[in-house]
This record gives C-alpha cells, sequence and structure tokens, in this order.
C-alpha cells in the first residue's frame, strides 16, 4: 500500500468515523473541543468537496507528473479536517476564571 493511498483510506473512512465519534454529546464538550470539532467538519466538507471536483476532470487534461491532482485527491481529505482542527482549538480562548 502506497502513502498515497494509505491517506485517501483514512480521508474517506477514519476522519468520518473520528468526526461521528467526536460529536457524540457535543454540548457537554466545552468551547476548545466543540471549535475543534466544527473546524475538522468544515474542513473535511472542503477537502472532500475539493476532491471531488479534481475527480471528475477526465484524465486525458491531466499528466502523470500532475501534483495538484494527488494532492487534492489523495491528501487534502485527510489533512484539511486536522488543518480545521487545530485551528479551531486555538481560536477559542479558554475562559478566564473569576477572582472573589
Amino acid at each position: 500500500m502506497t502513502s498515497g493511498l494509505a491517506a485517501l483510506l483514512i480521508g474517506l473512512f477514519a476522519i468520518p468515523l473520528a468526526l461521528l465519534w467526536g460529536g457524540h454529546r457535543l454540548r457537554r464538550r466545552d468551547n476548545r473541543y466543540r471549535a475543534a470539532f466544527w473546524g475538522a467538519l468544515i474542513g473535511h466538507i472542503v477537502a472532500s468537496t475539493f476532491a471531488l471536483v479534481l475527480g471528475m476532470y477526465p484524465a486525458t487534461e491531466w499528466a502523470a507528473t500532475d501534483f495538484w491532482r494527488g494532492f487534492g485527491g489523495y491528501w487534502l481529505p485527510g489533512l484539511l479536517p486536522v488543518l480545521g482542527a487545530a485551528t479551531g482549538a486555538l481560536r477559542i480562548r479558554p475562559k478566564a476564571k473569576r477572582i472573589g
């Protein structure tokens, strides 16, 4: 199994399963976890849309050396949810504790 195929399988199966598992009892989680979840979900939707659009182009329009088709089809569905989760988690600041 090549690394591209492993990335494709992770993006197609492991990421959606992790999102399903992570969305369970989402209301009871803290703000940072919720922001990371929504960032990962948005990243997965964007990456899946981009991969589908790239997959619809006829193969005659692509050369064997094209970087973007392989990157968008194999790697983005696994990378964008991780980047979205990290971005969402870092954007939320923890609430300041009240003194007194």
